[in-house]
């Protein structure tokens, strides 16, 4: 394999941007609800990086003579029994990043769970400051207000 080192190298930064998305969203779950919108930018920078580097290591694996055995093992795809040599390395490889995602689930299902909560607390907030005594009068002003100049019988009596 011409691109061993390389593929090696890229599988190395997948597998770090993989635990920066960990880290990130492990961060969503601890941090106050203010830093909530940070966290999530930063967890989609890592996204965003890894969906770049998957892009060069499709290019790379592409490149070499048995490109699509390259990729399969890249993806953890196949038997791992049945790989040697320098496939061998990339399936262990990318078993790291495997172990990594499944790790990652968990904590993106606890954070999904977190967004929810927060956005649900949002909304009661809303509709509890929408019932109140200052909610409605501002709507009775601008009720009142939005009739316009003195045309109503009152007015003229």
């Amino acid at each position: 394999m011409r691109n061993l080192e390389e593929i090696l190298r890229l599988m190395e930064i997948k597998r770090q941007l993989l635990r920066g998305i960990e880290d990130a969203t492990q961060e969503m779950l601890a941090c106050r609800r203010e830093e909530l919108p940070e966290q999530v930018k930063e967890r989609q920078r890592f996204i965003d990086e890894l969906e770049r580097q998957d892009a060069a290591l499709r290019e790379l694996c592409a490149a070499e003579e048995n490109g699509p055995a390259v990729w399969d093992a890249a993806m953890s795809r196949g038997d791992a029994g049945a790989l040697e040599g320098a496939l061998a390395e990339v399936y262990a490889a990318a078993q790291q990043q495997r172990a990594v995602m499944s790790r990652l689930r968990e904590s993106e299902a606890q954070a999904m769970r977190r967004m929810k909560l927060e956005q649900d607390q949002l909304l009661e907030k809303i509709k509890s400051t929408n019932q109140g005594s200052a909610a409605k009068a501002a709507r009775f002003y601008s009720a009142g207000a939005a009739g316009g100049g003195g045309s109503s019988r009152l007015g003229r009596a």
